[in-house]
Order: C-alpha cells, then structure tokens, then sequence
C-alpha cells in the first residue's frame, strides 16, 4: 500500500485519537503543535492511515515529535513510508539532520528508527519523570529516559 503526506490545514481537526497512540498526553501534544508542522498520511483511496508532527530546530535540523500509524494499518509500512516522505521533504529542503526522541521503554520503535536509518545519539536521563506528570509504562518497563536518535542527512545524498 502506497500512502501519500499532506500538510494539514487549520480547517480541518486535530486527529488527535492518532496523535494519542504515540504520545499519551494531549497538554503536550497542542504544546508542540502550537510551533510545528501536522501532516497526515492517506491512502489512494482517501483513507486517513498517520499522520507525522515535524518541528524546526536551530543549524539546519528538524525533529520529529510525533508519529503514528492506525492500529489497522501497523506492520504494512506505513511508519517507514512517512519517514522516507519526511527524509525527502528535509532533503528537499537543505536540511542536515533529523532528530526524533522516544522513551527507554519503547522497544518497537527504537527498533523501526533503527531500521530507517536513525542513530542512537543521546539519553536524557529522567526526561519522563520529569516532563510528564503521570508514570507511563510500556512493555512491562517504567519509561524513565529519553533515547534521541539522528539520520544525518548530508551524508545519504
């Protein structure tokens, strides 16, 4: 399934039943939406299947904050197919480095950043405990620390 990226417009509303699956708190998600790009992932057929949030950071970098895939939609690439459309776009644009952050916890998606050519870079010890008032739990393991990972994009043109 090919999928397609479009920003998303003020007009339209806030997917936030997507933006929830990866981020559980929507205090911080209309923080960082309120200075960042939302594009949304469709299918030919019209079908809303992710959506991305995308953020500018100082030298040339960009950072994404959000990013999921419809449970319906999970292990056929889509994830992959909105990196590889973000990756483009930054391209597209001269920019150096793409950043995305997750939690120790998160098992998959360090794998799937890995696996889309991101690079563990940094752990901010304690970001969870510190910036989210309630304690999350994934797979068994309290998320403690930040994992920031960056694709350096000057070295794959």
């Amino acid at each position: 399934m090919v999928i397609s990226l479009a920003r998303h417009h003020t007009t339209q509303s806030i997917p936030y039943d997507l933006l929830l699956l990866a981020d559980p708190h929507q205090s911080k998600i209309d923080e960082y939406l309120s200075y960042s790009k939302l594009y949304i992932a469709y299918t030919s057929a019209g079908d809303r299947v992710g959506a991305c949030v995308v953020t500018d950071l100082p030298k040339n970098a960009r950072e994404i904050l959000n990013l999921a895939v419809e449970e319906t939609y999970h292990r056929q690439g889509i994830g992959r197919q909105i990196i590889t459309q973000i990756v483009h776009l930054a391209q597209t644009q001269n920019i150096q480095k793409l950043w995305v952050a997750t939690g120790n916890s998160s098992i998959g998606q360090l794998i799937f950043y890995q696996k889309c050519g991101f690079e563990m870079h940094t752990i901010v010890p304690n970001y969870f405990i510190d910036h989210y008032p309630e304690e999350i739990v994934e797979n068994g393991i309290v998320c403690k620390h930040q994992v920031r990972l960056v694709y350096c994009l000057s070295q794959k043109q």
